[in-house]
């Protein structure tokens, strides 16, 4: 007969194993737990072992045998009740009522489930394990109904600070920055102060994207160094993975295609080989390094190969980014009908749900995408305060997810410097007077530079100096 552990003796190992033993190292272990029979597993105090094989096959998509694996514990021993409900609050097809249900079950038997790892390492609390973000729109009225439900699922002293970043999460998609900025830094020093590495992570990464939303610029090396000063002491195997692929995101808005290629090439999930659920964040990052090299094909068979996953958990907004990155694709190798049908989809479920800032970060193709397709099925004020929203990002980010050109980078001393001088916005008459020679040298110079950009004018002559490297990054 199995060992009998009290309710706080099973929270105090679950919490050990939480805290060192990550769902990294547990798909590592996957083919230990497979090997066992289900019988073997559940005979383990208090049938942990069966909670990992519980894990290993939410991370393979195999939903079903997760469910029914599940449903081998017995509700007849307390030990394995509160196996049993932490598992099925991490199952991704939870409906939103079995949650609930399952907390308020919790709080009759008086154990939270604060080991239970509800970002699973992804940078949001709202979209993690489970899709949270629907409920959202809940969030400003009930802040006591929620707090009462986050105690059961964090520790008590930080679960105002979880709200509020939950709130920010919320405020930033409707792209309510001001709101979003003044919680998310709220957060950031108490999460800072309290060392809760878990949602640390969240609450810089929104930090980063609402600073980026509102015009600034977020180094990816500096983003990546912070959060990794940061996870280092505790739980750095429960981030690792994503925080690579958060550099990447942030180096596509800095245009740094030797960080998207690199990643691509060591680091990025190889989804025919060894497909993973806990990956959906990366896999999203990976389509759109696939855009940015014009791999718009390989987007495809990925996106249809989570949709199936993310569908029957109602995870709208990963099904609303699939299709927004889908549309992206499909538009840009000239498909607009598909196009055109895709984005429909991931417009009606971000009118519902309020995902505006999905779209609107994702910059001039997207814009490009909005505008034709406004031009085609006509206007509405929803999509008009899309454009708009897209729009400022795209001037104020233009080298996300454009290719840069490559073109003849054989240039002078001269033509650098005379770049140089257009960037700073001088005339022909001022850079002729700047070298002493005349404004037809000057003419001769810039058409050269002009045939070698591949442009017609100043301006666009700068730019695409700019996107090809030939301007320094730090003169942006």
């Amino acid at each position: 007969m199995s060992e009998f552990y009290t309710p706080e003796e099973l929270y105090n190992k679950m919490t050990g194993i939480s805290k060192n033993y990550f769902l990294i190292n547990v798909r590592r272990d996957r083919e230990s737990y497979y090997k066992f029979t289900d019988e073997q597993l559940l005979s383990t105090s208090p049938a942990l072992l069966l909670a990992g094989k519980v894990l290993n096959l939410i991370m393979d998509g195999e939903l079903k045998k997760a469910w029914d694996t599940i449903n081998l514990l017995s509700e007849n021993e307390i030990n394995t009740k509160i196996m049993k409900l932490a598992l099925t609050n991490v199952h991704p097809e939870v409906t939103l009522k079995q949650f609930i249900t399952n907390l308020d079950e919790f709080k009759r038997i008086g154990i939270p489930i604060t080991s239970v790892m509800l970002t699973a390492g992804r940078p949001s609390i709202l979209n993690g394990v489970n899709d949270f973000s629907r409920i959202a729109v809940l969030l400003p009225r009930n802040r006591d109904t929620f707090l009462g439900y986050l105690k059961w699922m964090y520790p008590e002293n930080l679960c105002p600070f979880v709200y509020n970043l939950c709130l920010a999460e919320y405020y930033y998609q409707q792209n309510k920055l001001i709101d979003a900025q003044m919680l998310a830094s709220t957060t950031l020093k108490n999460f800072d102060i309290e060392g809760e590495r878990r949602i640390m992570f969240s609450a810089l990464y929104l930090r980063s994207k609402i600073l980026l939303a509102t015009g600034n610029t977020v180094s990816s090396e500096s983003f990546i160094t912070d959060i990794r000063n940061l996870v280092k002491e505790d739980g750095n195997a429960e981030f690792s993975y994503n925080i690579d692929a958060a550099q990447v995101h942030f180096a596509l808005y800095e245009g740094k295609m030797d960080v998207v290629n690199r990643w691509l090439l060591t680091d990025a999930p190889d989804e025919y080989a060894d497909f993973n659920m806990l990956d959906l964040y990366r896999y999203m990052i990976k389509m759109r390094c696939y855009i940015v090299t014009k791999h718009y094909a390989s987007v495809i068979p990925l996106a249809e190969k989570i949709r199936p996953l993310a569908d029957p958990g109602k995870r709208w907004m990963d099904l609303c980014e699939l299709d927004l990155l889908l549309a992206m694709s499909l538009y840009l190798s000239e498909n607009k009908t598909l196009a055109f049908e895709t984005l429909s989809r991931a417009l009606k479920i971000a009118k519902l749900h309020r995902y505006y800032r999905l779209i609107a970060d994702e910059g001039s193709v997207m814009l490009n995408l909005l505008i034709d397709y406004i031009k085609e099925k006509g206007s509405t004020d929803f999509l008009m305060n899309l454009v708009e929203m897209t729009r400022t990002s795209a001037i104020r980010h233009p080298l996300y997810l454009t290719h840069p050109k490559t073109g003849d980078t054989n240039f002078t001393k001269i033509q650098l410097d005379i770049l140089r001088l257009l960037e700073q916005g001088k005339t022909k008459e001022e850079i002729a007077d700047i070298f002493f020679i005349s404004v037809n040298t000057v003419k001769f110079h810039l058409h050269k530079i002009y045939t070698k950009l591949g442009v017609s004018k100043p301006h666009q002559a700068v730019w695409q100096a700019r996107v090809t490297g030939l301007l320094p990054p730090s003169m942006l």
